[in-house]
């Protein structure tokens, strides 16, 4: 029996569909389901896909731990193909997800977590103090880790150029199962940063020169049968290594919001009685930034008494595992000192996925976001900046890319 195992049985139909149900709740809609139907296991359509939604830590290890599901059929590519790219480590299953995660792995070791956690410090100390009093920190905060990332990569854009670059990183993100219109600009920020990347990949592949950054490494990789990556898929490895820190500024844009709506949180980092690095992870479990995660089953499975069958897509609701009162006391409080009760685990908080980020599909680069989140969590408490604009909400996914505030240096 596990250990959050809800008494109520899961209902036996998948009945109507709720796709438009879904784009009006939100972050909201598996918690909805779960209260109209009465069960924690739900079970509807979406896209006309049949569903079974779980939440919890022993749901999210039944979500990654389970061999009898695959990935590369779950996701569908006119959905995710702006997010991760055709070809993407995150579309792949067994061997081969193995074989290129273990890449990434290698790639974004320790050092990396320091260098590019370094750069965004610099970056941010030359910048912050000139910023004038109203502005846009969605927009700032994306140029530092876009040109941290890069210079950590081993590229050099023009300067003129970093603006529109880092904007379609973020258009890339912001387009993840939205309307048509983000949908629509996603895909066209997804192929205007593809031609980029694959003519840089051209010419390390080209130069003959040692591999000595990530770019390199992605334009030399091989795969299982030690052919060289098409310079399309390498490109969007290389894409899968800057977007997802460019996307870490919806949650320094949460940092702001926290430090806004709870001054008192403020001050207890200035005052060093607040550990950053528990700041940081309750910004991770309670902004909205990933709200599920999808598989498919490949054979008739069983959860909580639920009939899950094959073919049927096992969602697991990751912001409200973030927010089980299950697993977090008073769920919806910001409280980091919760973690100083209950230690974190590959099941528990998963606001980049659980489990094991070298043999699973764990985001290899979550050591990257909480280094540069820890890096910047007192450098903005110290800012003492007062949110003007609409804040982020739960019917929005991802919150729209914007944060205007008033600065106080």
């Amino acid at each position: 029996m596990s250990a959050d195992r809800h008494p109520r049985p899961a209902p036996v139909s998948y009945g109507r569909d709720h796709s438009l149900m879904l784009l009006r709740n939100g972050y909201r809609f598996w918690d909805t389901m779960r209260r109209q139907t009465g069960s924690e296991t739900v079970q509807t359509r979406l896209l006309h896909e049949r569903v079974t939604a779980i939440r919890g830590a022993s749901a999210a290890q039944f979500f990654y731990e389970n061999p009898d599901t695959e990935r590369s059929s779950a996701l569908p590519v006119p959905l995710v193909g702006p997010l991760f790219g055709k070809g993407a480590v995150h579309l792949l299953d067994g061997s081969a997800h193995l074989h290129r995660k273990a890449t990434f792995n290698e790639v974004i070791g320790p050092v990396a977590v320091r260098d590019v956690a370094d750069g965004v410090a610099r970056r941010w100390d030359e910048r912050a103090p000139a910023w004038p009093r109203h502005i846009d920190v969605f927009d700032e905060v994306g140029s530092i880790l876009f040109e941290s990332v890069c210079e950590w990569v081993g590229i050099a854009p023009e300067p003129e150029e970093t603006a529109d670059r880092t904007h379609d990183m973020l258009a890339m993100v912001d387009g993840f199962g939205g309307p048509n219109v983000r949908q629509l600009k996603a895909r066209r920020a997804r192929r205007r940063t593809e031609t980029w990347l694959q003519g840089l990949v051209e010419e390390s592949r080209g130069s003959g020169a040692p591999a000595v950054s990530p770019l390199d490494v992605w334009a030399r990789h091989r795969d299982e049968s030690g052919e060289l990556l098409p310079v399309h898929t390498a490109a969007v490895e290389v894409i899968n290594l800057i977007r997802p820190l460019v996307a870490v500024s919806w949650l320094v844009a949460g940092i702001f919001e926290v430090f806004d709506v709870f001054p008192e949180q403020r001050e207890a980092v200035l005052s060093r009685s607040a550990s950053t690095m528990n700041v940081a992870q309750e910004v991770r479990r309670t902004y909205p930034f990933v709200p599920f995660l999808a598989t498919r089953a490949t054979r008739d499975l069983e959860w909580e008494g639920a009939t899950i069958a094959q073919g049927t897509l096992i969602v697991l609701d990751v912001w409200g595992t973030n927010h089980d009162p299950r697993i977090w006391r008073d769920p919806e409080s910001f409280d980091p000192e919760r973690f100083e009760r209950r230690p974190v685990t590959p099941y528990n908080l998963v606001p980049q996925g659980g489990g094991s980020a070298v043999t699973g599909h764990r985001c290899p680069g979550e050591d990257l976001t909480l280094a540069v989140l820890v890096t910047l969590v007192r450098r903005v408490a110290e800012l003492h900046a007062t949110v003007q604009g609409p804040r982020a909400t739960l019917r929005r996914m991802p919150p729209k890319p914007t944060l205007s505030v008033r600065v106080r240096h």
